[in-house]
């Protein structure tokens, strides 16, 4: 069983047994002595997270479990969640800069979630320059990242993954730097009033949910060799596999939260070109939303169907069908026009490195709000996508082509990308069709 070291008495604890350690000692310090929700806000994550019960903290549970709220509690009227946790981030911040410095284990509450992460402290002078990933394939990023005893001899497939996730985090923070440092002049500079589609889905009285994909469940597509559907991911009712080895490897797919770094990242430069909408903008990945949230929030679904089961709820209003084939992931055209295929990438798109990618706008399935879909063939092709609907200038062009105006009454839309694929990314996306909602209602 994996051990660490308390620094403060020189006595070895199991792993769990030390986090917990930890937690006591967070919050019996100065900084929480004074704070009793906080305390007790910190106390029944870490339980949650210790014991891997991540529905349970969700925003609607920690409503009703810590703050004493009904079961009629609405986020978007109450927001005692989400303000706490910014305090409760705020503190543990201080703590481990402060009262904390010489704690071994560091806790944080990433942003997007309330599922505590345990990370070994990071020595100052480790550069940032040795890591160089290599992002050709669809980066695989651990939201939640738990150290667990395992045996004593340890799978090679379990080692693989622990340092390939290790390394792929780090894409996160990498890509997000990018993100941020791109020149602002082509999106009209962050704090800009938003256009369509945004127009319709940020302001500061609703909430809007930005869902990345949980790539856990597209592995578990992968080996199943078939698409799954939401039924069997809200359920957790997953095929079974026979001779995959290591025989809880989907179980842990399951339990864990990953998701796809340049996902994070196309999120992240969403909320840096709103600012002034960053306080109703929240991330999570798929695992960690439930059916309620789309009734209840706008929503801005990054990734694929497969890969990001939440948008089969708005699959079937859709022209072009995200499906799996022999090939991966390809749209189905449902109604070609003169010039379309029925299919995109083609036969012949492999040998040009082409890639494809799909912007929905639409309404969400109840109630009044909207829903914004950004999902490609790749993670690459996804990226671009991202970064298209974030460019005023090309997006705005193209909404007035298919008869909607960028600055008017937000109109839904769907707009298919061809991108060139490289080894570092996406690029040089193109428009290759659009439809409007007034094309749609007039074709139907």
């Amino acid at each position: 069983m994996g051990t660490v070291v308390n620094q403060t008495i020189n006595v070895e604890y199991p792993l769990e047994e030390s986090y917990r350690l930890l937690i006591a000692r967070i919050a019996g310090s100065e900084l929480f002595q004074k704070s009793p929700r906080l305390r007790e806000f910190l106390s029944y994550t870490a339980d949650c997270t210790l014991r891997h019960r991540l529905a349970d903290v969700r925003e609607q549970v920690i409503a009703e479990r810590v703050f004493g709220r009904t079961g009629d509690f609405q986020s978007a009227q109450d927001s005692i969640v989400r303000a706490e946790a910014r305090n409760l981030r705020k503190r543990l911040e201080l703590y481990f800069a402060t009262e904390g410095l010489h704690e071994p284990t560091v806790v944080s509450m990433p942003k997007g979630g309330y599922s505590l992460v345990f990370m070994p402290r990071m020595e100052e002078e480790e550069p940032l320059e040795s890591v160089a990933p290599s992002l050709d394939t669809e980066t695989v990023t651990p939201l939640i990242e738990i150290p667990r005893p395992r045996p004593a001899k340890e799978p090679a497939i379990y080692r693989k993954l622990s340092i390939a996730l290790g390394v792929l985090a780090a894409c996160t923070s990498i890509l997000a730097f990018y993100f941020h440092s791109r020149d602002a002049s082509a999106t009209g500079g962050p704090g800009s009033a938003p256009i369509v589609p945004f127009s319709g889905l940020l302001n500061k009285v609703d909430d809007t949910l930005i869902v990345t994909s949980d790539t856990g469940f597209l592995q578990i597509s992968f080996a199943a060799h078939r698409r799954l559907t939401l039924d069997e991911y809200m359920a957790r009712t997953y095929p079974n596999v026979p001779d995959f080895e290591p025989l809880d490897l989907i179980h842990q797919w399951n339990i864990y939260e990953f998701t796809d770094a340049r996902e994070v990242a196309v999120g992240d430069l969403i909320i840096h070109n709103y600012p002034q909408f960053a306080s109703n903008i929240t991330m999570r990945s798929g695992h960690e939303v439930q059916l309620q949230d789309f009734k209840d929030h706008n929503a801005i679904l990054v990734g694929s169907p497969i890969s990001n089961p939440w948008a089969q709820l708005y699959e079937d209003k859709l022209s072009f069908h995200c499906e799996l084939d022999g090939s991966g992931i390809v749209f189905q055209n449902k109604s070609a026009r003169r010039g379309e295929l029925a299919k995109y990438p083609s036969s012949e798109d492999a040998s040009h490195n082409y890639t494809y990618a799909r912007l929905a706008f639409l309404p969400r399935a109840a109630g009044t709000g909207a829903v914004l879909m950004i999902a490609g063939t790749t993670a690459q092709s996804t990226q671009a996508a991202g970064e298209f609907v974030i460019d005023r200038a090309r997006l705005s062009h193209t909404l007035r082509d298919i008869g909607i105006d960028p600055n008017g009454t937000p109109r839904y839309f769907e707009i298919l990308l061809r991108c060139n694929n490289f080894v570092s990314g996406a690029i040089l996306p193109e428009v290759v069709a659009a439809r409007s909602s007034a094309q749609a209602k007039h074709e139907g």
